[in-house]
């Protein structure tokens, strides 16, 4: 007998001496994961939302400098209409969230499981690219009517002594680097545990065949 049939022989009895698990325990361990995840998500898309509030009014009650310039522009009760519509397509989003907690917690075969676990990685990647929208298209948006239907890149430049351009241009990278900065969190937080989501699915497939 050749050493690589011994080896062979040997590694078979290594693996006979641990214990095995069964379908049942191995498809517990996964929901209990995919379970945890998803709360994690809930939680997090929570705390998202309770921060972007403490923002919004610690802002408005300090009377920041925007409050005039959204005044001045006419367009202060259009920013109330679109805070109004973004909250409620977030909580939209949040009861999403819970509602696919509690089925994956609930979940009583594998396939379910498959099943769910795909439903709540195409919520969170709903949800982040409205979020990523949503900014990008109000600051567009916002920039875009202050440069050409007011005055106040104008004004700014004139006090300024800076070309209109150069504001404007600088007021978009801005702009820019704070969605990109929303990005990159969405990036890390939520696509740490969608990828761990997606592991999930994949052994679920393994148990299924």
């Amino acid at each position: 007998m050749d050493e690589l049939e011994l080896l062979k022989q040997d590694w078979k009895k290594q693996n006979e001496g641990l214990p095995k698990l069964s379908y049942n325990e191995i498809y517990q361990m996964i929901l209990k994961k995919s379970s945890s995840m998803v709360k994690w998500i809930f939680i997090i898309s929570l705390l998202e939302f309770a921060l972007w509030i403490f923002l919004d009014i610690a802002l408005r009650l300090n009377g920041f400098a925007g409050e005039e310039v959204l005044e001045e522009a006419n367009i202060k009760s259009i920013t109330v209409i679109l805070s109004v519509l973004y909250y409620s397509i977030i909580v939209f989003f949040i009861v999403r969230f819970y509602l696919n907690y509690k089925k994956i917690q609930t979940t009583d075969s594998a396939k379910v499981l498959m099943k769910n676990i795909l439903k709540t990685r195409k919520t969170v990647k709903y949800y982040v690219w409205f979020n990523i929208g949503f900014f990008m298209v109000t600051l567009v948006s916002l920039i875009t009517y202050l440069a050409f239907f007011t005055t106040f890149y104008q004004q700014q430049g004139d006090l300024e002594a800076v070309p209109i351009k150069v504001i404007v241009i600088s007021a978009i990278l801005s702009g820019l680097v704070f969605v990109g900065f929303i990005a990159l969190f969405y990036r890390l937080i939520y696509g740490i545990l969608t990828r761990r989501l997606k592991r999930n699915y994949t052994e679920l497939e393994k148990l299924e065949v």
